[in-house]
């Protein structure tokens, strides 16, 4: 990033290229198109080079940058694009797709139960409060550590703790609801 800050537009498309996945999966978290979610990336790396100057070391890289993303899904929101924003619904099925922990089952029937999982899952998600979405976004597709996210979304740590806490918890319960209606054990 010091090079970057210095003009190096070599730095500045390595760094893009270091970044743009983890910054699409958190973007995604706002976005159910991904077409929208790609333009809000690119929203984001071009803010991130115009205001390159005002990141300080002293702060985390990353919180600084996925607060830059954050802003520019918030400002997408603003500008008119609310129809189209929504909370992990699709970040979650190309999370489970992409994951090479996650072998794709071979089994038509297993397909169909690995996707009604993922819907399940997408809906829970979609259902917890804006500031819950953030921190699971941030904490799980962000990969960032709890101070980050803290640093990013300028709470405190325990805010952060809190809101993931619930989050965890509500995902819980609602999953758990739907297990029941669905007459599993």
């Amino acid at each position: 990033m010091a090079q970057v800050q210095r003009g190096d537009m070599a730095a500045y498309q390595e760094l893009v290229h270091l970044c743009q996945a983890r910054v699409f999966r958190v973007i995604r978290a706002f976005h159910r198109n991904p077409e929208d979610a790609m333009e809000v990336v690119q929203d984001t790396f071009l803010k991130l080079f115009v205001a390159r100057d005002t990141w300080q070391r002293k702060t985390s890289f990353c919180a600084w940058l996925y607060r830059i993303a954050i802003n520019a899904s918030i400002d997408r929101y603003r500008r008119g694009d609310k129809g189209r924003t929504t909370s992990l619904e699709d970040m979650v099925e190309g999370q489970v797709e992409a994951s090479a922990a996650c072998p794709r089952p071979e089994d038509p029937l297993e397909k169909v139960s690995a996707a009604e999982r993922r819907r399940i899952l997408e809906t829970a998600v979609s259902r917890l409060p804006a500031r819950q979405r953030e921190v699971i976004s941030l904490r799980y597709f962000g990969e960032m550590r709890l101070e980050e996210i803290a640093e990013a979304l300028r709470c405190p740590l325990g805010t952060v703790k809190s809101n993931l806490h619930k989050a965890v918890m509500g995902l819980k319960g609602i999953l758990l609801k739907q297990k029941e209606a669905l007459g599993y054990e």
